[in-house]
């Protein structure tokens, strides 16, 4: 490799980042769009193919890179995260992709694992550069830090692109087969790197999971470095495609021990099968454009298939495309010799410098702002509210505003709803290590819909007993939960909280069928409260059915019964109720728009 062909791994390294982050903005940002998201992206993304015939192979990477370079500015701005900006955005990293992986292959040494390395390498920076900052990546960090490293990124491409459209290669490879990149990134993005995912999954801590990850991606660069053994060249053909499927099985599906490692087998082999894969020639005899055309509509339609089947649980979907993917990959030898051992283990050692950034940086973080914990005289304060994924009324991810609100409240005991771990639609967050780390509190997570998404219980004060369960779908639409908290006040009393969230559809049966466990579990105990988004009306049936066993709700006596608790649409469905023994006082519906619910507070009197 000559010394003026380094711009473009460096290029095709910061692309991919972009990509990826851009990716996960899609997915929280496009999510309630629906078909239009999956019509729009690809459709704009095969203009890859006339972006060369306008303007030429190295002209159109210019012009690509610029685009993507001004898109990425523009979605820093809130004004700028608009669903049809975020569209564009997305598709505009998808043509750049496309067209600089294409050139990057242009070299017939190098081939296609010098880009497939830069890829590696850009996942790698991802992690670190995320994981410091609570899986939030730079677009929802509007202060100076995220500027700062935007501007940079975005500084960096444009004379990169330029240094890049000036070196001389071979003619540029790649055609139809790039549509493989869709796959690989939506499996980056959504499952292999996603540490608020492995972590849930796996049942380990957030900084566990992120080592594993690291140690896989410093390993997928590696194994692209090492020469192929001799003997092997016809195993590890047939191993690294079964690998994969098998890796994202154990990530998906798999059991916890499973989940951490399988995670690391993904992000190491990930890159060599995806070498391969580009590697395999493919033409279908109407030109490099009309190949590119294909290709960027392929790589924009496969990943938010890809991306929408692993967010609502569609597996088949996922493994299908999966599939094709190590069937490509099998289909060819690669025979490029590898780089001198001395050149190629140079992303290795960055990538290794970068993931040790991530302890570095999260032991500089500021110390938490816990709740109050005094509750004497048997009180206490109670919030419950439905976070909406951290999403707030204007489409922002703000899981700061949630911490500010709960933390402002002066509640002890915070039972919330719909809150994500590592899901896509909230850009990766792991939001229950977010606030534990912020509120110094306990945490009692209840995952409903699955382990990426469900009811919360964080307290103050010490626990003592705590227990979550699953509660009948009886035709319900998703998985629903409960958790019961049992905390110790300062004189010794002991307070009983049941969280949960239940059906949310029209149909009142399931959510009676759901009530009756419930119910079941505050009977006869004289200090418990009920607490959560039971998506039932004051006049309902549901709520006449709690009423009807001497449970009393907090809004009606000490509040104003008027008040809608829910504003898209206006409706009143967030409850507290208490026992027959229990009073409450200082009741308050606060006006925040960081949900599509407001959060409930009020003071709990045990008598």
């Amino acid at each position: 490799m000559s010394p003026v062909a380094r711009p473009l791994p460096l290029l095709t390294a910061v692309v991919a980042l972009i990509t990826l982050e851009l990716l996960r903005l899609g997915t929280t940002v496009l999510g309630g769009s629906g078909t239009v998201a999956v019509a729009a992206v690809p459709a704009l993304a095969c203009f890859a193919g006339p972006l060369t015939w306008w303007l030429g192979s190295r002209q159109g990477l210019t012009v690509a890179v610029g685009v993507l370079a001004g898109a990425r500015l523009l979605v820093q701005f809130p004004v700028g995260r608009s669903v049809p900006l975020v569209g564009f955005a997305l598709a505009s990293a998808l043509v750049a992709l496309v067209l600089v992986v294409r050139r990057d292959m242009g070299d017939a040494a190098a081939g296609p694992g010098r880009a497939a390395r830069a890829i590696g390498l850009a996942v790698a920076f991802d992690l670190a550069l995320r994981l410091p900052l609570d899986l939030l990546d730079l677009i929802w960090r509007g202060r100076m830090l995220g500027w700062l490293l935007v501007l940079a990124l975005a500084a960096m491409l444009g004379p990169l692109a330029r240094a890049a459209a000036t070196e001389r290669l071979t003619r540029p490879e790649g055609g139809a087969q790039l549509a493989v990149l869709g796959p690989a990134f939506a499996l980056y993005a959504m499952v292999l790197a996603a540490p608020g995912a492995v972590a849930v999954a796996g049942g380990v801590s957030l900084t566990t999971a992120g080592l594993w990850l690291g140690a896989g991606a410093a390993a997928g660069i590696a194994l692209l470095s090492l020469p192929e053994p001799a003997g092997l060249g016809r195993w590890t053909r047939w191993a690294l495609p079964a690998a994969l499927p098998l890796a994202v099985a154990g990530v998906t599906l798999g059991p916890a021990p499973l989940v951490a490692p399988s995670a690391l087998l993904g992000l190491a082999v990930l890159p060599a099968v995806l070498r391969r894969a580009l590697a395999v020639p493919t033409g279908f005899g109407h030109g490099p454009q009309f190949d590119l055309a294909l290709a960027g509509l392929g790589t924009g339609l496969s990943c938010v298939l890809l991306a929408a089947g692993y967010e609502l649980r569609l597996f088949p979907w996922a493994f299908a495309l999966l599939l094709a993917l190590a069937l490509a990959a099998r289909a060819t030898r690669v025979n490029q010799a590898p780089p001198p051992l001395a050149r190629a283990f140079v992303p290795v050692v960055v990538a290794v410098l970068l993931l040790a950034w991530s302890p570095l940086a999260g032991a500089l973080r500021p110390g938490p702002e816990p709740l109050p914990t005094d509750t004497a005289g048997g009180m206490y304060r109670l919030m419950t509210w439905n976070v909406h994924s951290a999403i707030a009324r204007d489409g922002e991810l703000t899981p700061e505003a949630l911490r500010a609100v709960i933390q402002d409240s002066g509640a002890q005991v915070v039972v919330l709803q719909e809150v994500p771990r590592g899901t896509p639609g909230a850009g990766g967050l792991d939001l229950v290590t977010f606030l534990e780390r912020r509120l110094d509190v306990t945490a009692v997570w209840a995952p409903a819909a699955d382990e990426r998404f469900g009811n919360l219980v964080l307290t103050s004060l010490p626990v003592v007993h705590a227990e979550t369960g699953a509660l009948p779908r009886a035709g319900g639409d998703m998985d629903r939960s409960f958790a019961d908290v049992t905390v110790r006040l300062t004189d010794g009393e002991t307070a009983r909280v049941v969280g949960t969230h239940l059906h949310g559809g029209s149909s009142p049966e399931p959510r009676l069928a759901q009530l009756d466990p419930l119910l079941d579990r505050v009977a006869g105990d004289p200090n418990a409260v009920l607490a959560g988004d039971l998506n039932a009306r004051a006049d309902s049936e549901e709520i006449e059915t709690v009423r009807a066993t001497g449970l009393r709700s907090a809004q009606d006596e000490v509040g104003d019964p008027s008040l809608n608790t829910a504003v898209r649409p206006e409706r009143r469905v967030d409850w507290i109720f208490g026992a027959p023994e229990v009073a409450f006082g200082g009741f308050e519906l606060i006006d925040t728009t960081a949900s599509d619910h407001l959060p409930l507070t009020v003071t709990v009197f045990l008598e």
